[in-house]
């Protein structure tokens, strides 16, 4: 697996929902894992290594490893994060968006298919947040929460 940039194509796209579970599923979801620990990353999503399903992994509150599939935002806090954000594919690009909550209460399924839930907090809400972005096409780069000045700027740098 090789890890998309900007403006690569596959990171606009909407990713699809997972519905087989196994022993392939389980070798992607690892791949990524190992994609987003060799360049330094907590979270990766699908799509930002070619793939088109609504997945990714994370590095969790207690350093354990989350594959989470499916994932749907069921709450989520009124207070902004205030934690600035990187991605994996705009290296050294760091943001703080105003969308971005302080915690989120989650829906997912994990790789073998169980139903599973979640409440992630400060830095990991805002991975979760980011991930989500990405599996819906949509990125930090182009965030409405950014200036228009800044928005044109990363455009420039970027190709977004």
């Amino acid at each position: 697996m090789e890890l998309l940039k900007f403006p690569h194509v596959s990171l606009f796209k909407p990713c699809e929902p997972i519905t087989a579970f196994g022993e392939e599923l389980l070798i992607l979801l690892n791949g990524m894992w190992d994609v987003m620990i060799k360049h330094g990353g907590i979270g990766l999503s699908a799509n930002q290594v070619d793939l088109p399903y609504r997945m990714f992994t994370m590095l969790g509150p207690d350093n354990e490893k989350l594959f989470i599939v499916n994932p749907k935002i069921l709450l989520r806090s009124k207070t902004p994060a205030n934690v600035k954000e990187g991605c994996l594919s705009a290296p050294g690009e760091f943001l703080m968006l105003n969308e971005r909550t302080m915690w989120v209460q989650i829906m997912y399924q994990d790789e073998t298919g169980g139903v599973r839930s979640g409440k992630f907090q400060g830095l990991h809400a805002v991975c979760v947040q980011h991930e989500m972005d990405h599996l819906d096409g949509k990125s930090h780069l182009q965030s409405k929460s950014l200036s228009r000045q800044v928005r044109r700027g990363l455009a420039k740098k970027w190709g977004v």
